[in-house]
């Protein structure tokens, strides 16, 4: 999507300006004290398949890193487990900054409430760097449900109990939880669909085998573009600049419906501070370059703006989001 010259320089300031707050805040001592890390390739684990956004994200994060650097950082795709096998490989690599990870609100914040008996602790083998993207969801349909708008969607819902369905990437995942939170907020009930990954959600919504999906606007863009989808609502605080007329869920009534997918980058525990003051800078200039601001831009999805405190304040309130979730939509995983 083309931006005017104007939007693209005031990301590019709003990005130098987070920047220079955030190395103030990591502290330029410690930056300063790290050494010639990294001194050989690196590599960043992905525990999701390549293709998708987290892909997309993980991989351009990546290249901000290497050109940073000057040193390769190489992306491992290890999938499977909702991101758990990834996730195990990471937490139990070397901790010496040779081994990231790009994980995901699955690992932080949803697998734990959902999953027993994960093979790793979060907190106890993992040490987050910060949040690298944040991409807000929006509710589409397919387009030849004769529903225009949310409150004929819910209408046509209650009319019919447990006839429309919704789509997810499998049970447990965000675009499930995403789910079971508007079936929840709007006193629905809709069938959940799983299918084996985003994909197949996607295409499954598309040839009419379910009737919506939540999830994140870079994957149904160009399908809601060319009128194969409607989407209704964006479940984000603000209007999506790419869908300016699409309202949000809180414009319609419904402000406790907000969802997002989220990465992050994290490294095992026990990785020195010096080597992590370097990642931590490495992090904060990397979401103040331009080339990845607005790449993230034209897909609605944002690099925020977050000190290591505030990163660890925002996982805190996610956690604590889905799992009154949970709770409350009784969501199990057998």
């Amino acid at each position: 999507m083309n931006r005017p010259a104007s939007f693209r320089k005031r990301l590019r300031f709003a990005g130098a300006a987070a920047a220079t707050a955030l190395l103030i805040s990591i502290g330029a001592g410690e930056v300063f004290a790290t050494g010639d890390y990294p001194v050989r390739p690196v590599r960043l684990i992905n525990p999701w398949a390549a293709g998708g956004p987290a892909d997309f994200v993980g991989r351009l994060y990546a290249k901000g890193l290497s050109e940073l650097w000057g040193t390769q950082v190489i992306t491992d795709n290890r999938p499977g487990a909702s991101g758990i096998i990834g996730t195990e490989i990471a937490a139990r690599a070397v901790p010496d900054g040779y081994t990231l990870l790009f994980s995901t609100i699955s690992t932080f914040a949803i697998n734990g409430i959902l999953i027993r008996n994960i093979p790793y602790d979060v907190d106890r083998d993992l040490t987050l760097v910060g949040i690298t993207a944040i991409a807000p969801y929006i509710l589409a349909v397919r387009a030849d449900l004769p529903a225009r708008n949310v409150p004929e969607l819910i209408a046509l819902a209650k009319k019919q109990p447990g006839k429309l369905s919704f789509a997810s990437a499998g049970p447990g995942t965000i675009l499930h939880m995403a789910g079971e939170q508007f079936k929840h907020q709007a006193g629905i009930d809709i069938l959940h669909v799983p299918f084996k990954s985003g994909g197949p959600a996607l295409v499954g919504l598309l040839s009419n085998e379910v009737d919506m999906i939540v999830t994140d606007l870079s994957t149904i863009l160009v399908h809601v573009k060319s009128g194969k989808l409607r989407a209704l609502a964006a479940a984000h605080p603000r209007r999506l600049a790419p869908l300016p007329e699409v309202p949000t869920f809180a414009e319609l009534g419904y402000p406790g419906i907000e969802s997002s997918a989220w990465w992050a980058l994290a490294v095992p525990a026990k990785t020195p501070r010096a080597v992590l003051a370097r990642l931590k800078a490495a992090h904060v200039a990397v979401l103040a370059r331009p080339d990845y601001i607005e790449r993230l831009a034209e897909l609605a999805i944002e690099p925020p703006a977050m000190s290591p405190e505030q990163a660890a304040a925002f996982v805190k309130r996610e956690i604590e989001k889905w799992q009154k979730v949970v709770v409350a939509a009784n969501v199990r995983i057998e």
